[in-house]
C-alpha cells in the first residue's frame, strides 16, 4: 500500500502543477490544453478508483 500511496502523491503533485500553470496563471489563456488536462485527470482518477476498489475487494475476499 505504501508504494500505491507514493504513486498517488506523485500523480496528484503532477496534476496540481499542471493546473497551476494552465488554470491559475493569469497570463495563460484558457484553451484546449486545459480541456485535455481535465479529460486526462478524470480518466486517471477513475482508473485509480477502479484499481483501489478491485484491490480492496480482493483483500476482503481473501480474508473470507
Amino acid at each position: 500500500m505504501d508504494f500505491r500511496r507514493s504513486h498517488l502523491r506523485q500523480v496528484v503533485t503532477i496534476h496540481q502543477a499542471m493546473f497551476q500553470r494552465l488554470l491559475f496563471d493569469e497570463d495563460t489563456p484558457v484553451g484546449t490544453d486545459l480541456a485535455e488536462l481535465f479529460q486526462d485527470v478524470g480518466k486517471t482518477y477513475l482508473r485509480i478508483s477502479e484499481q483501489i476498489s478491485e484491490s480492496f475487494a480482493l483483500e476482503h475476499s481473501l480474508q473470507d
